[in-house]
């Protein structure tokens, strides 16, 4: 599946505050965690008392207050049958 944006951008500051553009889709959010969707690849931000304060999917924008602890990009789990079908 091809992403409708072309590149994405994360902005931290002082670990209080991230700004993520390029955002398809918000999976999960939670006081230690944010999910979501950043052309076609999940992206987890940990911390303390994340909170959401925009989300914007039309525009592609997540902007996120609280304690950032960690920003990784996870891999996606593929199915059983599709590791054995190549």
């Amino acid at each position: 599946m091809e992403s409708k944006f072309k590149n994405h951008r994360l902005v931290c500051e002082d670990r209080k505050s991230l700004c993520i553009t390029g955002v398809e889709k918000a999976d999960n959010a939670t006081p230690t965690q944010f999910s979501c969707i950043v052309l076609g690849r999940p992206l987890i931000v940990t911390g303390k008392g994340l909170s959401v304060k925009r989300l914007d999917i039309v525009e592609g924008i997540a902007e996120l207050a609280g304690e950032i602890n960690e920003i990784k990009y996870a891999h996606e789990k593929k199915s059983l049958l599709s590791r054995i079908f190549k």
